[in-house]
């Protein structure tokens, strides 16, 4: 490795973060399963469905994979990131439509409607809070009567002792990765150099984000899981 360079470049950064994700967030896969198992739909039912920020593709091809009548819309802002999603999904098929899409944006939404849900998965902690309730009213327009709203993300603990217990786990879940061989000490190194990583984030706590699911007419507001400073939220259309 040349220890004088500080940059990765695109590619360097798209392949790392890809390689790395599941090893930087706790329960990530943990965390998905639950999402999916919240679409309360029939496993064969035409439904359409719009994943925020949805990166690389893991929690689209989740969904399309226990529901193959769906149509996925993957949202991110990311070009790159967004073709590399598209990759992972079925060459042969047209359910996974990818648009590029900064959900800062107040047009995000364009050319979507008649959703059956909106997800989102540690993504909407980089909106600030004004942007972030929008986004929230904008989906409940798009979304059709008894969808739903499913996301997960990272929350602020009112406690501060689970916020500090969440950090220490995050650095024994990277530890133990490097101790079984599963990254190396170069690759953390160099994951701190990602400019996705290292942008703003704004977050919030549990109860801010229900008030604000119910200040848009959703229903049925529950936290099914939970994990210290993760939380997946599920909300029903009325």
């Amino acid at each position: 490795m040349n220890k004088e360079r500080q940059y990765l470049n695109s590619a360097e950064e798209i392949d790392l973060l890809e390689d790395l994700f599941e090893f930087i967030i706790p329960k990530f896969r943990e965390a998905h399963d639950i999402m999916v198992s919240m679409l309360d739909f029939q496993h064969t039912e035409e439904i359409r469905i719009a994943d925020l920020g949805c990166g690389f593709g893991e929690l689209s091809k989740r969904v399309l994979g226990t529901f193959p009548g769906a149509v996925v819309f993957g949202l991110d802002k990311h070009p790159d990131i967004l073709a590399r999603a598209a990759e992972k999904m079925n060459p042969d098929s047209f359910q996974f439509i990818p648009y590029e899409r900064n959900l800062s944006d107040p047009a995000w939404f364009a050319e979507l409607s008649s959703l059956h849900a909106v997800i989102s998965s540690f993504t909407l902690d980089y909106l600030n809070f004004e942007k972030h309730e929008q986004l929230i009213h904008d989906s409940y327009n798009l979304i059709i009567p008894r969808g739903r709203w499913i996301s997960c993300e990272f929350f602020r603990a009112g406690d501060q002792r689970i916020n500090r217990v969440f950090h220490d786990i995050e650095v024994a879940l990277i530890q133990n990765a490097l101790k079984n061989g599963q990254v190396t000490n170069e690759q953390i190194e160099l994951l701190s150099q990602s400019q996705v990583l290292r942008q703003d984030h704004y977050v919030c706590q549990v109860d801010q984000k229900v008030e604000w699911l119910k200040n848009a007419g959703f229903t049925n507001i529950e936290i099914p899981w939970r994990f210290l400073n993760i939380a997946v939220i599920s909300a029903v259309r009325k």
